[in-house]
């Protein structure tokens, strides 16, 4: 069983994805369904819903959806973090050899510079990001 983990220990990043975005859905799901119900106790006592709520009802699951528009938000400075802390843990563990092959340190400081790049990319991204253009 320890041998499976250990060489299938980067399905865990694909299976967190598919759970967290399930729970994403459920959840829009969820929010969903409970505006309908409240709009048809309004319909059930023959008063109009607020516009707030149809407009809940009404606005897609993902807002950028159908929008030709960048991003208001700039996810750069995330992105720096998650990818530093990424190269910065696969540096830790390929220097302490916490996995005792040393093939694979050599595949985990290969990891880290990839990452780093990418948190380089990010931060230049995140210093030169000018918001959305209208």
């Amino acid at each position: 069983m320890e041998d499976i983990f250990r060489s299938y220990w980067w399905l865990l990043f694909p299976l967190g994805w598919f759970v967290a975005s399930g729970w994403q859905s459920w959840l829009n799901y969820r929010s969903r369904k409970d505006a309908l119900r409240l709009v048809e106790t309004y319909a059930a006592k023959g008063q109009e819903p607020p516009a707030e709520l149809i407009r809940a009802i009404e606005r897609p699951i993902d807002p950028e959806a159908g929008e030709n528009r960048p991003s208001q938000t700039n996810w750069g400075w995330y992105q720096v973090a998650l990818f530093g802390a990424l190269a910065g843990g696969f540096v830790f563990m390929a220097r302490s050899n916490i996995l005792g092959d040393e093939g694979l340190a050599d595949a985990l400081l290969v990891a880290a510079i990839v990452l780093g790049a990418l948190a380089l990319a990010s931060l230049v991204y995140a210093l030169t990001w000018k918001g959305p253009r209208a």
